[in-house]
């Protein structure tokens, strides 16, 4: 019933577009300062980095063609999961949440230090604090889909920041991340039924 459009980045439930969890939280991230083909260039190397990061979780690596680039941040992954001994149980999944209609793609969930976990990988020079509301985001989709919606609250959740020779590690624990990010989702709805235009909300 879910599909992605990667081209345009679209996800349709049932044939109906529905907003990703990253246009959702478009508001709190401001990159107006931020020089456009400077986070072109951060999106894609993002994006690359996930990739060889799930080629090699999947264990479909061929490391022969890995961009020199992109070696050390595996390397800091590879740390990462090693360390907290990670075992995933899903990989770059997309979930749905019925009630409140969004769409995303989690990065890895599993198990962590013997936690169930959701982890979400970065390559960025910080975390920001739109990332809680994030990770809240995929744990209450992914808690719906399994019809356990409970189990949100119980999923330990946490960013990988991975650099050139480490990583950082943070653990959201913030019980206002979700309803920060209803609250969006609310007020984008609100938006279109009344046809108001909000400038964060129309450029998403």
């Amino acid at each position: 019933m879910l599909t992605f459009d990667e081209a345009t980045h679209t996800y349709r439930y049932s044939g109906q577009v529905v907003p990703s969890v990253t246009q959702i939280l478009r508001p709190m991230m401001d990159l107006d300062h931020v020089d456009p083909d400077l986070l072109r260039r951060a999106s894609a190397f993002g994006i690359a980095v996930h990739a060889a990061c799930e080629l090699d979780d999947r264990m479909e690596l061929d490391e022969s063609a890995l961009d020199p680039a992109l070696r050390p941040y595996l390397m800091a992954w590879r740390k990462f999961c090693r360390e907290h001994g990670c075992s995933w149980e899903l990989i770059e999944s997309r979930v749905y949440h019925p009630s409140l209609r969004y769409a995303g793609t989690l990065d890895r969930h599993g198990f962590c230090d013997g936690y169930r976990s959701i982890v979400d990988i970065k390559s960025g020079t910080a975390l920001y604090p739109s990332v809680g509301p994030q990770l809240s985001a995929y744990a209450h989709a992914h808690a719906q889909e399994i019809g356990q919606p409970s189990m949100a609250g119980v999923y330990r959740r946490y960013a990988v920041r991975l650099f050139d020779g480490g990583y950082e590690l943070k653990q959201y624990t913030d019980p206002t991340d979700f309803s920060a990010f209803a609250s969006l989702v609310t007020l984008r709805q609100f938006a279109a039924k009344h046809r108001i235009t909000i400038k964060e909300i129309s450029h998403a």
